[in-house]
């Protein structure tokens, strides 16, 4: 497999999995084992999440926009900066090592994960995100702190978070994705810094980037639009069952490997 197919490989993957509540970040790493890339890129993963911010601007430009022009903005600001604190604090404490997990750590998150995205058949509350209660919001934002483990997906906690809180399905689902945005852009804020610091030439992945670059910002576009279907039609928890598996199929793969 050239490198360049290589590249198109993962950034399909991200922008399939940034917003699949199957977790973008085990993906990632579990197929750059697969195709003996398993040295992580910087220039590579902030050009991904670049694009896959992006795809969330522009399918919910018109939710964005209403916000910006409504009397939303600051109860919808307020509670999508509460939501962020938890996950920029851990993010700090734990971001070295982060990095020196065990492969292990993935099977536990997959498994993890699958268990909360079961239980959430059947679950709706009634309530619309932009009058949430802060403290329930803040729950919210502590469910999505979780996401810095491999395995543990960041719209699969937080959607799960607030379906359990009490919001609507659609509800839980859109204020899930506002809350990417900043997510995916202290992600690319953080990586990079590292890049600037980092030295050496960097063209090869630069250009790595530049084909990984559109199939994730297309998947991710497909994926969020299939994601809100899904959860609308309260299919959402069947995402668990392809956790589980991956979790199998991946613990076996570790263990054949001794």
């Amino acid at each position: 497999m050239t490198e360049s197919v290589k590249a198109a490989v993962l950034g399909l993957v991200q922008g399939l999995t940034e917003f699949f509540p199957i977790s973008s970040s085990a993906h990632l790493k579990v197929f750059r084992i697969l195709l003996e890339q398993e040295v992580e890129s910087l220039p590579f993963d902030v050009s991904v999440h670049l694009a896959t911010l992006l795809a969330v601007l522009i399918y919910f430009w018109r939710d964005i926009a209403r916000i910006l022009r409504g009397p939303d903005l600051f109860p919808v600001g307020l509670r999508l900066f509460l939501a962020t604190l938890p996950s920029v604090a851990i993010g700090f404490l734990l971001k070295s090592s982060r990095e020196t997990l065990s492969p292990w750590f993935i099977v536990a998150g997959w498994t993890f994960s699958a268990s909360y995205l079961l239980l959430t058949r059947g679950r709706e509350g009634s309530a619309d995100y932009p009058r949430f209660p802060l403290g329930r919001i803040l729950c919210i934002g502590l469910a999505q702190s979780l996401a810095i483990f491999p395995g543990v997906s960041r719209s699969g906690s937080t959607i799960c978070a607030g379906l359990w809180l009490g919001l609507t399905r659609e509800s839980a689902a859109r204020f899930s994705f506002l809350l990417a945005i900043p997510a995916i852009l202290g992600a690319c804020v953080l990586s990079g810094m590292d890049l600037i610091r980092s030295p050496g030439s960097h063209e090869s992945l630069y250009a790595a980037a530049a084909i990984a670059m559109p199939f994730a910002f297309v998947s991710g576009l497909l994926a969020i639009h299939l994601l809100l279907r899904t959860v609308r039609s309260d299919h959402f928890h069947r995402f668990g069952w392809y956790n589980l598996a991956a979790a199998v199929a991946f613990a076996a793969y570790l263990l054949s490997q001794g």
